[in-house]
């Protein structure tokens, strides 16, 4: 119990210093003042770039309410490295959410959220892997799933493959965005949703869209089964 409470306790103050790192230095405001020189660096060392890239997108991910990364990465490494870095970054910091939660936090989280957990166990159960595809396709709360899922029997293999391709499709569409700005000046000041235009929207409903009617199909093939009626 003991060495659980240490590593919690390091976990938090690691997520707060980072937290810190993040507001003063990797803000928006200060990506704009710098985005020239940003830009030069980028398309002169773009395997250095994209490396830090990755560990500062790994990192604002463990941060809950760090939103539009995903924009900017488009901005700044374009459409295909932008949606690598990001689908990647997050796939692994949800991955380390999720370990600290069953190994540290599982027993404080089913003893506060017994009842959330076991439906969806009993989710998982019926549906298994493609009940969490479905959660992150249609862009349920990153760090509520992470820590949610930490507590269910899902094997950890099954949770990075549905994480990884449920992330995909809403990455791909937010990426696309920050790769048609002109300049991060104009997210800065137009925010992240109104940089988005109507086709994007678009794209974005039928991103919500698409697990639903995957599902049905599947279900319709016989690959995933109705739950059964108790009597």
């Amino acid at each position: 119990m003991k060495r659980k409470v240490i590593v919690f306790a390091m976990f938090v103050g690691v997520c707060c210093l980072l937290f810190w790192l993040f507001r003063s230095w990797l803000s928006l405001d200060q990506l704009v003042v710098h985005e020239s020189w940003l830009r030069q660096q980028v398309d002169e060392h773009p395997w250095r770039s994209s490396l830090l890239g990755f560990v500062i997108y790994l990192a604002a991910s463990l941060i809950p309410g760090t939103g539009g990364k995903s924009i900017v990465y488009g901005w700044i490494f374009g459409l295909v490295a932008g949606v690598e870095i990001a689908v990647l970054a997050l796939t692994l910091a949800a991955t380390i959410s999720f370990c600290v939660s069953r190994y540290v936090l599982c027993d404080a989280i089913h003893r506060r959220f017994g009842r959330y957990v076991a439906h969806i166990d009993r989710a998982l159960e019926r549906d298994g892997g493609f009940y969490l595809f479905a959660m992150r396709a249609v862009h349920f709360p990153y760090t509520l799933t992470n820590y949610a899922m930490g507590a269910t029997t899902i094997r950890l293999r099954s949770f990075v493959v549905a994480t990884l391709l449920g992330l995909l499709p809403g990455s791909f569409v937010f990426v696309y965005a920050g790769s048609q700005l002109p300049t991060l000046r104009a997210l800065a000041e137009r925010g992240v949703f109104g940089v988005v235009s109507p086709q994007l929207m678009l794209a974005a409903a039928l991103v919500a869209i698409s697990p639903i009617a995957i599902r049905l199909l599947m279900r319709r093939l016989g690959f995933v089964h109705k739950p059964t009626q108790v009597s």
